[in-house]
């Protein structure tokens, strides 16, 4: 049986115990149990969200929270959590968001280590549409004080002329952060560009937080990849987060797994792997 949740107590402590077990963890990762507070009130009580419970015999099966945007026809869960029967419980949750948001494209994470996760998306045949390795580094420290020549800082006054350049390689990925809806998050981002010949050929875009900073995309047109780019804008992004919030408790950086190149240039500036990510897209 599918039910709306209306208090936190009910589903906090099924979550935070899923949620910390790899063989049933969803992303985004919750990292502590005042950040899941913090997460279930905003479910509570922010338009746009929701939380529902799955309970087979008056026992908690499954839990999702989940937020939708009407004007994307957007839906992303924010806890897919299922503790057994994954097939059953799944799929009567998908329904149940189905119902209330027809003709949306809900997008679903979570780490390759939960295999019946994956297996079901498979057996479905729900479009995985990332496969990522997520590298993290925690506690920035950086030395550096003084930006690259050819390095500027996107704000709203000059966002124009780098829309062209990000829509380029966004829009063929599909990725939510197309030009529009970064620049409508600007003041959460921070975004950096190289320029050659006045020309913008790379860009870094990054979620800011004192927290936790999350490197969203990494663009290089395809003349100017593997040419030290890639490593001026990481390092830079690394300054600019330090100059801004100090020591970063967590920077997180998905690089596609089939992109070794980008891999090195991540792990050269620091960054460890920690997990494998996928991310499905289901057609509601």
């Amino acid at each position: 049986m599918i039910k709306n949740v209306y208090t936190s107590e009910e589903v906090i402590d099924f979550i935070w115990e899923l949620s910390q077990d790899n063989i049933h963890a969803s992303y985004p990762r919750i990292n502590s149990i005042e950040e899941l507070k913090g997460e279930l009130e905003k479910a509570l009580n922010e338009k746009n969200r929701n939380i529902i419970a799955y309970y087979q015999n008056d026992v908690l099966w499954g839990v999702c929270t989940y937020f939708w945007i009407p004007d994307e026809k957007y839906a992303q869960t924010l806890q897919f959590l299922i503790r057994e029967d994954y097939q059953q419980v799944a799929d009567e949750m998908i329904h149940y968001i189905s119902k209330e948001l027809s003709g949306y494209k809900l997008f679903i994470g979570v780490p390759f280590s939960n295999e019946n996760a994956n297996q079901y998306f498979k057996k479905k045949n729900i479009e995985c549409i990332e496969s990522s390795i997520v590298a993290n580094l925690y506690n920035l420290k950086t030395h550096w004080n003084q930006r690259h020549d050819n390095v500027d800082k996107i704000t709203k006054d000059n966002f124009e002329e780098y829309a062209i350049f990000h829509d380029k390689h966004a829009i063929p990925l599909g990725i939510y952060y197309n030009s529009t809806n970064l620049k409508n998050d600007m003041d959460y981002f921070q975004v950096l560009v190289f320029r050659k010949d006045e020309e913008i050929h790379g860009s870094i875009f990054t979620k800011g937080n004192k927290d936790l900073s999350d490197v969203v995309g990494l663009f290089i047109d395809n003349e100017y990849k593997n040419k030290g780019i890639e490593s001026i804008l990481i390092n830079e992004m690394l300054m600019e987060l330090y100059n801004e919030f100090g020591s970063v408790k967590e920077i997180l950086y998905f690089v596609d797994e089939d992109n070794s190149d980008e891999l090195n240039f991540v792990l050269n500036a620091g960054f460890e792997i920690k997990e494998r990510y996928r991310c499905y897209r289901c057609i509601l």
